[in-house]
């Protein structure tokens, strides 16, 4: 007779690994007009830009953007500036960058399945707390605001991936011993063209001397990728009474090196929490000096998420995700404005919301792509309705016609966040990206695809439970022109951040031989009793999603070995038990409907 344990168990691994997901047909219509889901009580705010820049020198700058010209592009953007509200940095006080033990390491604790990249608690100020980009330099980065750190209220960690996630390094630490940070967002930039080393991390925060983050600044912290080269400051200062709140970044690094211009959106609050505007932060000297326009809309604006559009034709522009907070709705609004800071602005209204319907916490992604292309634009959030379902939107025309609620999860999942990303080679397909956190589950969800057709495999990898309050993130890595998903999350707690993407092998994980086993099979673990570390050996005649899992006499998982697509062959894995008690452990091996379980004795 079976133990009731291990059929609890067989019914958690039915529901896990991969399964065929496509998109379901949008509850509205397609290729929607951009003011389609306009309500009665919105309207176009009657803007006068009254930008003192000459309008001739606009155009100048158009044309140089246009063509590429890097050089004029340069020399026309710091003539712009000098017609903008320039922010004078302030760097006393400002964060300041902490070498310690881990810098240049890799990370002392590694998980086996999901990478723990990062071990600790994580803030919770706000959902976004971690970012990733893939570089162009061929490397992964991750941000992760911290807590809990000793002589710190604020404090940043910075990784870098050399392998496609295999491996981590600590690129910098960056802290303040008074102020608290509130949220993140992250790019990373080339400053040259040919020159790996001259990548540059640029971070994005804001900060308060009170834990509530009442009366925020907004700041960066900017270093090479290999720590050296740091500096910081303070960038904006708000009025009496008010705070910043959830910055996010966008550049033009794709088309330019030297001239790349960095673009920080952030929403400027009383400190009750009541949204006044949004503000427009733009550096075109790599953070040293930063101008900044004010777009008012006049609703209540939460939750903007930025990116950079080269438009084929006219000024380049920022996109602007915002969730748009009415009496009893809320509704899913595109803000588009020049590149070059500005008060004017148009808006795209794209959903349509009945009763009490929300939609939420949007993000916003542009394929970055050959100029003179019609953008590309999604956009996720999650629908506020009776299942909460993980939606998103899309537009290939620039906006001039939008495809709206589309399914990014199943009906089955509820879903609190979605973060999207994309890559700029749209050859192979697969060049768009998209995640959310199942609250049920609380697994990562993730799916590449292009528009309309977010890929036909749902993926559902974590190894350990997620966060529930903050947002996992998204990237697609390349080798040459593969594409791969990669993604990133807090754990429970929310504590430590792991790692994963498509074709990466566990940790720890290592073939025995070259031959193809006639059988699949468990061996006992070796040595057996053990302290703490021990290996067990598993063959697998045909290639399969592996799970090898570990578990107490209680039924309750302690650690996952293996939760991936393994090839065919015999395998050994070193498990290390230090954090465990002595005791009687059970280990299971699960792949292609064959399940098998054995029993191991940990001696301290």
């Amino acid at each position: 007779m079976k133990n009731p344990i291990f059929i609890f168990i067989l019914t958690l691994f039915s529901i896990t690994g991969v399964f065929a997901q496509t998109d379901i047909v949008p509850d509205t219509r397609m290729n929607l007009p951009g003011d389609w889901g306009k309500r009665v009580d919105e309207f176009d705010p009657v803007i006068q830009d009254i930008s003192p820049i000459p309008q001739a020198l606009l155009n100048q700058y158009s044309e140089a953007s246009q063509s590429g010209n890097e050089a004029e592009k340069e020399r026309l953007g710091k003539e712009i500036d000098k017609y903008l509200k320039k922010h004078i940095s302030i760097t006393d006080n400002a964060p300041i960058q902490v070498k310690s033990s881990e810098n240049g390491a890799p990370e002392p604790q590694w998980g086996i399945g999901d990478i723990k990249v990062h071990s600790g608690s994580i803030k919770t100020s706000g959902f976004r707390q971690i970012d990733m980009k893939f570089a162009e330099d061929g490397n992964i980065y991750l941000v992760v605001n911290r807590s809990g750190v000793s002589g710190y209220n604020g404090y940043l960690t910075i990784y870098r991936s050399t392998n496609g996630g295999r491996h981590w390094l600590v690129v910098s630490n960056v802290a303040h011993a008074t102020f608290y940070f509130g949220q993140i967002t992250m790019l990373v930039e080339k400053r040259h063209l040919t020159l790996n080393d001259s990548s540059r991390v640029i971070i994005y925060l804001t900060g308060s001397s009170s834990s509530n983050m009442d009366n925020a600044l907004i700041g960066y912290a900017t270093m090479r990728r290999d720590g050296s080269a740091f500096y910081s400051a303070w960038i904006g200062t708000p009025p009496a009474g008010m705070k910043y709140q959830y910055p996010t970044s966008c550049s033009d690094g794709m088309y330019y090196t030297t001239a790349t211009y960095m673009h920080c959106l952030v929403r400027l609050d009383s400190n009750s929490g009541k949204p006044v505007q949004l503000i427009h932060f733009r550096t075109t000297d790599w953070c040293l000096t930063h101008t900044s326009a004010e777009i008012i809309t006049g609703y209540n604006d939460y939750y903007p998420s930025c990116a950079y559009s080269k438009e084929s034709s006219g000024d380049d522009s920022i996109y602007i995700a915002i969730e748009r907070r009415f009496t009893n709705v809320s509704e899913i609004r595109v803000i588009v404005t020049p590149a070059v800071p500005s008060t004017n602005f148009r808006t795209y209204y794209l959903t349509t919301a009945y009763g009490t319907t929300k939609y939420e916490k949007p993000c916003i992604t542009v394929p970055q792509q050959a100029s003179g292309v019609p953008r590309k634009i999604l956009i996720t959030c999650v629908k506020d309705s009776v299942n909460r379902v993980a939606r998103y939107h899309y537009s290939t025309n620039s906006g001039a016609s939008w495809n709206v609620n589309y399914y990014l999860g199943t009906t089955i999942h509820q879903a609190d966040y979605t973060w999207c990303n994309s890559d700029s080679l749209e050859t192979g397909g697969g060049y768009l990206i998209a995640t959310y956190v199942d609250v049920n589950g609380d697994s990562v969800n993730v799916r590449r695809g292009v528009p309309g057709s977010m890929g036909t495999v749902l993926y559902k990898r974590n190894s350990y439970p997620a966060s529930g309050i903050l947002t996992p993130v998204v990237a697609i890595y390349k080798e040459g022109t593969t594409k791969y998903s990669t993604f990133a999350y807090p754990g429970y707690g929310p504590t430590n951040v792991y790692f994963n993407a498509e074709n990466l092998p566990a940790v720890g994980v290592k073939p025995i031989g070259t031959s193809t086993p006639y059988k699949y099979e468990l061996s006992q673990n070796y040595p057996n009793p053990f302290n703490p570390v021990t290996n067990i050996e598993f063959q697998l005649m045909n290639s399969g999603f592996v799970s090898l899992k570990i578990y107490d006499l209680l039924g309750r998982e302690v650690q996952n070995l293996i939760n991936e697509y393994m090839n065919a062959g015999a395998y050994s894995i070193s498990f290390d038990a230090s954090n465990l008690n002595s005791g009687i452990y059970i280990y299971r091996l699960n792949v292609n409907g064959f399940s098998d379980t054995k029993k191991m004795i940990l001696v301290k």
